[in-house]
């Protein structure tokens, strides 16, 4: 293209010689124009490039843009903005093209005048604010890492991005490929596939779920010991929970139910050590009851039905529940912190010989004797199990006393005294291990983060019909497609970075006299991986340590700042710290400041006006 044509030399004059005093008239200007776009063809495509139309386009599609990704934002995740939006490639060379169109808006206007001097330095603002914005966008990221005084130092952070990593079977190394499965959702219809490396496998992505749960099972084994699997329930708080336990040595098995309680499993029963003796009761279904037993009334009340066939359960509370006598019979109910078992029924009950019987079949004086154990008390509760043919005997414990016990097969439910929870023995096996598999979990309520993977399996041309395995994040899993092995892994990516960060000392100091804390100060070192030079910091609240932290650094962005994000109340040796780099701030505030300085001198320093010649 040739650009003499732009030489004020070769510019036609009307009004006059053209001087810093003497400016174009606005219809000298229009002829000019006109002139040059119909002598070049380059000057045609630099005003059509500049032209306002154009403009309009661009900038409605941006905000057409920024107001999707604004709701996609708040209905689903900043990711899905970013993805599809802020840092999609269609958006980068529309920002690009918008560059564009400023640049050659100011070109338009030659030759330039004081007038423009405003204008001129207002769109090159925005054109080096739209450059730093681009820069931070794909160079820059925001991470965290965390520290800990007795381990070694790190030299990676983790970022907010994505990716998994297969280990090719042909070489055995690991190749990285963004991934992000919780925007790109894989399914079925629509299945995500991703080859290896090297080889004619291929990796199919065909579900999601953004809260996976580690299930333990119970499975047969010939090399374990014996085990059980007990199915726990409690339909006031819906929850319902499996929990295997299995023996591989003469030691107890012992695990934790949520705090709540312990449960143990040993291969002899346990020793009966009776808490407070139990309340019994002899209730009619046309007298009153017959109490005896304990010196500590539970507070529990039981009334039977005239006919014998409904049993009621009444607490100090003010609270009752009624149930069928034939499917409670010898099965512990929990009722204000005790055990209420329906021992023995007699449909037609009197004395004999000492001993209560019936004298008939028909319901013509029903009764009923009731066991009421406590179970309240300060000590944490148990449950203690042991084989027992092909179930398993149980005692109930607090403070190491029994409050009771009995013997369940498979199907069989006992409530435990903890709250509404119920036991049932769901499978009793000789010889046992415990498996451990994934599986999509409910969704969350709005906050809470779990555990997001993918189900995937391993094909081949070779091979059809293979299992899926889920990926969670954080782990390696090994996927088969019964001949091969590939191993893959998910989760967010470690970017290293050219030096390494250790910390030195993490303190929390408090407010005088309470526990709250005042401010967080982690004192880090910062150690140069070419130079190996080594330089601390200090990173408190509102003030962040910094690598290189050089004058040159702070203001070309080229620079690491850390800033204090979270910390371990239990291990004060444990700090975790945000990283962020930008090495587009200085464009950015460049900018700014140029669109600043640009608006002012249009709005507060116009030219003033010259008489133009006559």
């Amino acid at each position: 293209m040739a650009w003499s044509h732009l030489r004020l030399s070769a510019l036609p004059q009307q009004g006059g010689v053209l001087t810093k005093n003497n400016p174009l008239t606005p219809a000298a200007r229009r002829a000019l124009v006109e002139s040059r776009k119909r002598a070049s063809l380059g000057w045609r495509i630099i005003h059509w490039l500049g032209s306002l139309q154009l403009a309009l386009v661009l900038l409605s599609t941006i905000a057409i843009a920024c107001a999707a990704a604004t709701i996609a934002e708040s209905e689903f995740s900043t990711k899905i903005a970013q993805t599809y939006i802020y840092k999609a490639p269609w958006f980068l060379v529309w920002l690009g093209v918008l560059c564009i169109n400023l640049f050659s808006v100011t070109l338009t206007r030659w030759p330039w005048e004081k007038k423009h001097v405003g204008f001129i330095i207002t769109h090159y603002g925005i054109i080096t604010l739209l450059v730093g914005a681009m820069i931070g966008l794909h160079t820059g990221f925001e991470g965290n890492v965390t520290l800990h005084k007795d381990k070694p130092p790190l030299r990676k952070v983790t970022v907010n991005r994505s990716i998994i990593q297969v280990e090719s079977p042909t070489d055995t190394a690991l190749y990285v490929m963004p991934f992000d499965a919780s925007v790109a959702r894989p399914s079925i219809k629509s299945p995500r596939v991703f080859d290896v490396p090297g080889t004619q496998l291929r990796i199919v992505a065909d579900d999601f779920s953004d809260n996976l749960r580690k299930e333990e099972t119970l499975a047969q084994s010939s090399k374990g010991g014996p085990g059980v699997l007990l199915r726990f329930t409690s339909p006031r708080m819906a929850q319902i929970v499996d929990m295997p336990l299995v023996l591989e040595s003469d030691s107890p098995t012992e695990k934790d139910f949520f705090g709540l309680a312990n449960i143990v499993l040993q291969r002899d029963p346990p020793m009966k050590t009776e808490a407070t003796p139990p309340e019994t009761q002899m209730v009619f279904g046309r007298f009153a009851p017959v109490v005896q037993g304990s010196n500590i009334p539970t507070g529990v009340a039981v009334s039977l039905s005239q006919d014998g066939r409904k049993v009621t359960i009444s607490t100090a509370d003010a609270t009752s529940a009624t149930y069928l006598r034939e499917e409670i019979m010898r099965k512990p109910l929990a009722a204000a912190g005790s055990l209420v078992t329906v021992e023995d029924y007699w449909p037609d009950f009197e004395m004999r010989d000492g001993r209560p019987t019936t004298k008939s079949g028909d319901p013509n004086n029903p009764a009923a004797l009731v066991r009421i154990q406590s179970s309240s008390g300060d000590g944490k509760p148990a449950l203690v199990l042991s084989p027992k043919g092909n179930g398993i005997s149980y005692q109930l414990q607090r403070s190491g006393k029994s409050y009771a016990n009995g013997v369940a097969e498979k199907g069989d439910s006992f409530a435990l005294g903890w709250a509404d929870w119920e036991a049932e023995l769901i499978e009793s096996l000789p010889m046992a291990e415990i498996t451990t598999f994934l599986k999509p979990g409910l969704p969350l309520p709005e906050g809470e983060v779990g555990i997001p993977g993918f189900r995937a399996k391993l094909t081949s041309n070779e091979t059809s019909n293979v299992p899926s395995r889920w990926v969670p994040s954080g782990e390696i899993t090994t996927l088969t497609d019964g001949k091969n092995v590939v191993r893959i892994g998910y989760g967010l990516e470690l970017r290293p970075v050219p030096f390494s960060i250790r910390l030195v000392d993490f303190e929390v100091p408090r407010y005088e006299g309470t526990e709250t804390p005042s401010n967080f100060i982690a004192s880090v070192e910062f150690q140069d991986a070419a130079t190996g030079e080594l330089k601390t910091g200090t990173a408190r609240m509102n003030h962040p340590a910094s690598f290189p932290g050089t004058i040159l650094a702070n203001i070309t962005g080229i620079n690491y700042k850390f800033s204090q994000a979270e910390w371990n109340p239990r291990d004060l040796d444990e700090t975790t710290l945000q990283v962020l780099y930008d090495p587009g701030w200085l464009f950015k505030w460049l900018g700014s400041l140029l669109v600043c300085v640009g608006i002012s001198i249009m709005f507060y320093l116009k030219p003033k006006s010259t008489p133009r010649p006559s």
